[in-house]
């Protein structure tokens, strides 16, 4: 679906055409077409009010095509992060590095999970460990899913359940997330909060996921996702049990800054407001065109 601008100081959206007015739209504001009406003299759109998804018809000729240009927002070991003129969301291309954190059954005091357990840090810096106040990692009891593991974390949780308790972490088995960059020049580029929600496609097979940004990495590098991410988009990771094979190329990634609530999410809630943006934003044909 092609994205338009409004042209006029004001136009009304329409719950018909010359029915009811919904919302009134600035001009410049953004709107997607969906389909025509009345001998084209009405169109229906998608758009964004205030954070609100509507849809409703407008007069076509106060509307004309987006004229959009790239814009760099930074470079990330490589990657350039770009942007559309007046547009939030950003968007890069990269490979899929495996990021196991959050699972219950990541780590293992002997390294038998089912990632290496050097990738959670060593004693005295456990970066993707649960650790207590001496800084010993909290390991997980009988009750738990995965007893005799370490509890692994991931940037964004869930406070109602406390920090030794797996439960409080994104789960890389379940949940579709992808990792950014842990720097304040990088959310000051982007506005991204962890939380927020992403797309991600990959070009060789055609496969399309939603997610939602829920761990940080270092600020040379870009391009990482969890296990259930990659494996809607076509990739087993596992190679012997364990977590090796990540996707060399060809994934675009499309981000929404300020699209979450700094919150975790449910899959069906990850994909119900990914889509929605997502198709508002331009749709795969859209994305395949980055």
């Amino acid at each position: 679906m092609k994205k338009f601008q409004v042209i006029s100081s004001g136009l009304n959206l329409r719950s018909a055409p010359e029915g009811i007015i919904i919302a009134v739209l600035s001009r410049g504001h953004i709107v997607t077409k969906i389909e025509e009406a009345e001998n084209n003299k009405w169109w229906k759109v998608q758009t964004t009010v205030s954070g609100e998804a509507l849809e409703g018809y407008v007069a076509a000729r106060f509307i004309s095509p987006t004229i959009t240009s790239v814009e760099a927002l930074l470079e990330v070991g490589g990657i350039s992060i770009k942007r559309l003129s007046g547009e939030s969301a950003f968007f890069y291309q990269a490979g899929m590095s495996i990021n196991a954190d959050g699972a219950p059954n990541a780590y293992h005091p002997t390294d038998i999970g089912i990632d290496f357990l050097a990738n959670a840090g060593y004693p005295g810096n456990w970066w993707a460990l649960a650790v207590d106040r001496d800084g010993e990692p909290f390991i997980q009891s009988s009750s738990e899913p995965f007893p005799g593991y370490y509890v692994s974390t991931t940037a964004l949780f869930d406070a109602s359940f406390n920090k030794q308790d797996p439960r409080r972490y994104v789960n890389s088995l379940e949940i579709p997330y992808i990792v950014l960059p842990g720097n304040g020049d990088f959310r000051r580029a982007t506005g991204v909060q962890l939380g927020d929600f992403a797309v991600a496609y990959n070009s060789s097979n055609q496969q399309l996921a939603f997610a939602i940004y829920a761990d940080v990495g270092p600020k040379n590098q870009i391009g990482e996702g969890s296990i259930a991410l990659s494996q809607a988009l076509g990739n087993d990771p596992f190679l012997r049990g364990r977590v090796r094979r990540g996707i060399a190329r060809g994934i675009t990634y499309l981000v929404f800054p300020g699209s979450g609530d700094g919150k975790p999410r449910k899959v069906s809630e990850i994909e119900t407001k990914t889509k929605q943006l997502f198709e508002m934003w331009g749709g795969i044909n859209r994305i395949k065109s980055l």
